[in-house]
């Protein structure tokens, strides 16, 4: 069984932004109707729409055209939808009313690093729901998928998928699924895995394997089933393949290297070096006091030699 080395998902990252540059050009950006409910704002946070982005997404998907408009919604606070999703989220997607709702007040958190990150993400989730012509996909591989879709894979990724690993289990993509509804820590890992998992099979599969999946399951063709056909084995062969690959550097060397071990380092060597110096100061004080205490002791010893 092949090993990836530490590089290896980076790699896969810059193999597919390679494969689709060039396909992208013939394929249409969706149309993007963009509106807000009440008093929002934020639509500048939006910045420019890169519709070259939008194409690539339609062909990793498998589409030839990407549809109807998809209509985006900036909400504010104070509206019933926004009150009814968690704080945590600052996009949802709607395949059947194809419609993405963006809450533009909310700072975007893992796997997204601003409001337009979340904007191609969710876009992303529409075009897979069209993919699939309405049929059920895992939450494990629409959410991976589009992570795949939204942004090339970064160090912060690494360090998250680092955490999800570091129990030594074997990755269940039943239980990843089942991580996006418990919370935004379980569910920042369940993204890491997921979009792992996603780019490890377009790695080993090819850049068109997610379009295959897809395309077998809008033919109405269960989604194990449809997994199976495109890559040649069943998605617990994929998922004991995946843990397998994933070398313990890939696992630890995140971890290692986050923020909060970096300073937790730093403040051990800290106390380290503090202790060390009050080890030292006491060390020659009571250096210094033992070699005062002869000429102390001759003295009394010979009152005379006093001056």
């Amino acid at each position: 069984m092949v090993r990836l080395h530490p590089h290896t998902l980076c790699l896969a990252t810059a193999m597919l932004t390679l494969a689709m540059a060039a396909p992208a050009a013939q394929s249409r950006a969706p149309e993007l109707q963009v509106e807000t409910l009440g008093t929002a704002t934020g639509a500048a946070g939006l910045g420019r729409i890169d519709t070259e982005h939008l194409r690539t997404v339609v062909r990793l998907v498998g589409l030839n055209d990407p549809g109807g408009p998809i209509r985006v919604v900036l909400a504010p606070e104070d509206t019933d939808v926004a009150r009814g999703t968690p704080t945590w989220i600052a996009g949802v997607a709607h395949g059947p009313s194809d419609t993405v709702l963006l809450f533009p007040s909310r700072s975007p958190s893992y796997p997204h690093d601003s409001l337009a990150a979340v904007l191609h993400h969710e876009i992303a989730h529409i075009l897979i729901y069209r993919a699939a012509r309405g049929q059920s996909v895992p939450r494990w591989f629409n959410e991976g998928l589009a992570t795949v879709a939204e942004r090339a894979w970064n160090f912060e990724d690494r360090r998250h998928l680092a955490w999800a690993l570091a129990s030594g289990t074997p990755v269940s993509m039943q239980q990843v699924d089942a991580a996006f509804q418990q919370g935004p820590n379980k569910a920042a890992r369940a993204y890491a895995l997921s979009s792992a998992f996603v780019r490890h099979i377009i790695d080993r599969h090819g850049i068109d394997a997610p379009a295959g999946i897809l395309g077998l399951a809008a033919r109405d063709i269960p989604f194990d089933g449809a997994f199976e056909r495109t890559v040649g084995q069943s998605l617990e062969e994929a998922e004991q393949d995946f843990s397998l690959q994933l070398t313990s550097w890939e696992r630890w060397i995140p971890l290692l290297t986050s923020p909060f071990v970096l300073w937790t380092v730093v403040t051990l060597l800290a106390l380290y070096a503090i202790t060390v110096a009050r080890v030292r100061r006491t060390e020659r004080r009571r250096k210094w006091d033992d070699d005062d205490e002869p000429e102390d002791a001759e003295q009394q010893s010979n009152p005379e030699s006093v001056p």
